[in-house]
């Protein structure tokens, strides 16, 4: 029974290794969502639900027609609609015919995980099973850090796409990368491949701009409209803290000496929203504070049409951009969101910045001649 799951930004990796280290290769790998996606998951789903129901709808129904029949989604207990996205979905395409099983995931228990990984696996036993787990975590530490270097050196890089291709080797190389020792050796492996193969511009002074939301808008290019590409062919290094680490990484999240950004940034959010509402509220409101100590120059938030809880981060961040003099542009997408329109509106803020720092450094260049 060939096993589908939805296409996640370079999730994707991460998730095809899980599933080859269970011993499931019998996948049919989604592609990246395109115009059809969407309209195929518009059509059919209700009108005012979150955008990444109908990505994902759209996404499984082009996978079901190349001949899948077991669907992997996430599900729950959390805040989020996102938990009844499958229950929904399962309606729908039941609705258009379509017969297939579903792989409901609780993605904020780790009891739930390992019982589901060790059902639909090829006869493995639990300790495997934790093992295989073990593997998928480590390696989504690997694809975060791929993205986190894709998104710097792409910024300052001389030979345009240069950065690209050393990213894609190296997703590849993650992929094929089996035993743990191999796979824990990638970590100083990967920073020495952008190092040694990407020719950036030494004398560059980029801006540095972090980019959080919701999960999905976030991770996945096809959402997002690539704003991390567009950000940084406007010469600004990116990087999101928005990982699926904070759910899967059960090694990180047990270590009491290093704690997650995302868990810095909920104590710093929580004298906003001092209550769970759901989604990533919390963290992305913190997140404005963590990144101004840590010295980057803006935020852009994320989140889709009809998203609550991105709608109240939304409402409270010109408080804390105030409060904590950190410039903040919201941007919400939907299958409708138009890149012109998108475009114009990171190159204002890449403006904005570029002026506020250089008013910052001619002030600090006056007080330094008063002395």
């Amino acid at each position: 029974m060939p096993l589908t799951f939805p296409h996640f930004g370079s999730l994707k990796h991460v998730f095809v290794s899980l599933f080859h280290e269970l011993g499931r290769y019998d996948l049919v790998i989604p592609n990246k969502p395109s115009k059809k996606t969407f309209q195929l998951g518009s059509r059919y789903s209700p009108e005012f639900v979150c955008t990444p129901f109908k990505l994902t709808l759209g996404t499984f129904i082009e996978s079901l027609e190349r001949g899948a029949d077991e669907l992997g989604m996430g599900g729950g207990h959390g805040y989020c609609r996102f938990r009844f996205y499958w229950q929904v979905q399962k309606i729908i395409l039941e609705d258009l015919g379509y017969d297939c099983k579903w792989i409901r995931i609780d993605y904020e228990s780790t009891r739930d995980m390992l019982q589901v990984m060790k059902s639909i696996s090829v006869g493995l036993n639990t300790l495997q099973t934790i093992r295989a787990f073990q593997i998928g975590w480590v390696k989504n530490r690997l694809t975060d850090l791929t993205d986190q270097l894709l998104f710097k050196y792409r910024a300052i890089e001389i030979e345009k796409g240069s950065s690209e291709r050393i990213a894609n080797e190296v997703f590849e190389l993650i992929v094929s990368t089996r035993k743990m020792s191999k796979i824990r050796k990638l970590r100083k492996t990967i920073p020495k491949m952008f190092a040694e193969n990407v020719e950036v511009d030494k004398k560059a002074n980029p801006l540095k701009v972090v980019v959080n939301g919701e999960i999905y808008v976030v991770l996945e290019p096809a959402l997002n409209l690539d704003i991390y590409k567009r950000l940084n062919g406007l010469g600004v290094i990116t990087k999101t803290p928005v990982t699926l680490r904070r759910f899967i990484d059960v090694g990180q999240r047990l270590n009491p000496f290093k704690k997650m950004d995302f868990q810095i940034a909920n104590s710093y959010g929580t004298k906003y929203v001092p209550y769970r509402v759901g989604g990533e509220t919390q963290e992305n409101l913190g997140d404005a504070i963590l990144y101004k100590k840590k010295g980057w120059d803006g935020l852009i938030h994320l989140y889709p049409f009809t998203c609550m809880p991105e709608i109240i981060a939304r409402s409270i961040f010109p408080q804390v951009s105030r409060e904590n003099d950190m410039p903040v542009l919201s941007l919400v997408v939907d299958e409708h969101t138009g890149e012109a329109g998108f475009q114009t509106r990171l190159e204002a803020f890449v403006d904005l910045l570029e002026s506020k720092r250089e008013r910052k450094l001619k002030k600090s260049k006056s007080k330094i001649a008063r002395h």
